[in-house]
């Protein structure tokens, strides 16, 4: 398997972050409707949901944060910085993230929930393959 970022199919807009938003009910924190920069925070949230834009303005991934313990700094940018330090195709096709900020109470299985609707929402594949070690032989 190579080290391939997938294309994506569509672009987020406003209006579509706020019907995403809208997605997670009363778990949701403060909107955060603007893009963020690779490498720059996001913020405070500990678990959230996460689309990346590359760069061709499409959402290409989807990803979800709920660390065990208070970050100090925003948990999907502590995420990123570990997907895009593991792969150079990421590094160099992500430049932005949106953010879906969800409150500190909301259930792993919410979480887990939200993350795979969103991801249908935006046609990001749901099963996200991991490089596979090459085997000796």
């Amino acid at each position: 398997m190579t080290d391939t970022a997938w294309p994506g199919v569509v672009p987020i807009t406003d209006a579509r972050y706020a019907m995403l938003g809208q997605l997670a009910g009363p778990w949701l924190a403060e909107p955060q409707p603007e893009p963020i920069p690779i490498g720059e925070d996001s913020g405070y949230e500990n678990k959230a949901i996460y689309i990346v834009v590359n760069r061709r303005g499409n959402a290409c991934y989807c990803g979800k944060t709920a660390p065990t313990r208070a970050l100090n700094r925003g948990a999907a940018a502590t995420r990123l910085s570990q997907h895009v330090n593991g792969s150079t195709s990421k590094r160099e096709d992500w430049v932005e993230y949106w953010v879906i900020p969800l409150r500190d109470a909301t259930p792993g299985h919410v979480v887990a929930a939200l993350e795979k609707t969103v991801a249908a929402r935006l046609g990001i594949p749901l099963v996200h393959r991991r490089r596979m070690p090459r085997q000796r032989t």
